[in-house]
């Protein structure tokens, strides 16, 4: 079976947030069906992946997870132990951050070979807002705005592991839903758009929503005359 848990956003209690996506992280260890899951974080989305590692850590060993953490200085000195870090872990959970950090660093360092053969086998991958656009076919972020280098959302290119394009933090921000409308009156497309503390979780290509939150929405968004929201 090939499962992922592509995740709107959400904060995981680093710092003084608070913890928002406890029954998505409780969803993703029983989709392993494992009683003590191997948890790898990758967090080379993040310019604060340690912190971020740290606060996943607990979250997951409370979740009776072994829990270990691919660090670039690993990528880059030892090969060997990124690739049995990543055949042995039954989640592979990739951070939020920079998006396109993020896809350049796991092309570059050609761990995106090594994410397709895990998923093929049946690990678990499961991607938070730049890691879930990771997985998708696109995604609409604010990376390049971050990056100085737009003045708006733009699509960016995934893995492709999954055909959809995915649009995280939905109606977090006016202006990005209206540039995703302007770009959608363009385009003949659909994207599944998720509010904070929903995820979309999908086995074997079939999806089924997952909500840390009873009031959060996920939507399949589309244009015809106008912006058309179908929740999902």
């Amino acid at each position: 079976m090939k499962k992922l848990m592509l995740i709107g956003g959400g904060d995981t209690g680093r710092g003084t947030t608070s913890y928002e996506t406890k029954e998505i992280d409780e969803e993703i260890v029983k989709m392993t069906e494992k009683e003590k899951p191997n948890f790898l974080f990758i967090g080379l989305a993040s310019s604060h992946s340690d912190s971020y590692y740290d606060t996943m850590k607990k979250i997951y060993k409370d979740l009776n997870c072994e829990t270990v953490y691919l660090k670039k200085k690993n990528i880059i000195n030892n090969p060997d132990i990124v690739v049995n870090k990543i055949e042995n872990a039954d989640i592979i959970y990739i951070c939020g951050g920079d998006t396109v950090k993020l896809i350049n660093d796991i092309k570059e360092y050609k761990i995106d070979k090594l994410l397709l053969n895990a998923y093929n086998k049946g690990t678990v991958l499961a991607g938070m807002s730049a890691g879930a656009i990771l997985l998708s076919n696109k995604g609409f972020s604010d990376s390049l705005i971050v990056r100085g280098e737009s003045n708006k959302h733009e699509f960016i290119k995934g893995l492709n592991f999954v055909n959809l394009n995915f649009c995280p933090h939905y109606h977090s921000n006016p202006t990005k839903t209206k540039e995703l409308e302007e770009y959608l009156s363009k385009h003949n497309e659909e994207v599944y758009s998720l509010e904070n503390c929903t995820a979309l979780k999908i086995v074997d290509n079939k999806i089924s929503i997952i909500k840390s939150n009873k009031n959060s929405k996920a939507f399949l968004v589309s244009y015809k005359d106008k912006l058309i929201e179908k929740e999902i």
